[in-house]
């Protein structure tokens, strides 16, 4: 009785472990996405910096828009992709 109580704990203590690594893992990744989203989030935020005190404003939202950002009030900065955005647009001919 007292054998097969060990061998399950020492069975639940596996996983455990097992469990512990997998967890590791994930938090490597997450910290090494997130590193990524904050080099981005510099990156993005030098550019609208430029844009904003170069003077020429408008044009250079234009090109953040035609290097594939948003420009529109609810998604700037994000990645628009090819596709592209009506917002944006109106955003552009307002300004």
């Amino acid at each position: 009785m007292a054998e097969d109580h060990a061998e399950s704990l020492v069975a639940a203590l596996t996983a455990l472990e097992l469990k512990v690594v997998e967890v590791q893992r994930e938090i490597r990744r997450l910290r090494n996405y997130a590193r990524g989203l904050e080099e981005e989030n510099q990156r993005l935020r030098a550019m609208v910096a430029e844009a904003v005190s170069g003077g020429q404003g408008q044009e250079r939202l234009r090109l953040f828009y035609d290097q594939g950002y948003h420009v529109c009030p609810g998604q700037f900065g994000r990645v628009r992709g090819s596709q592209g955005c009506l917002f944006c647009l109106s955003f552009l001919e307002k300004s």
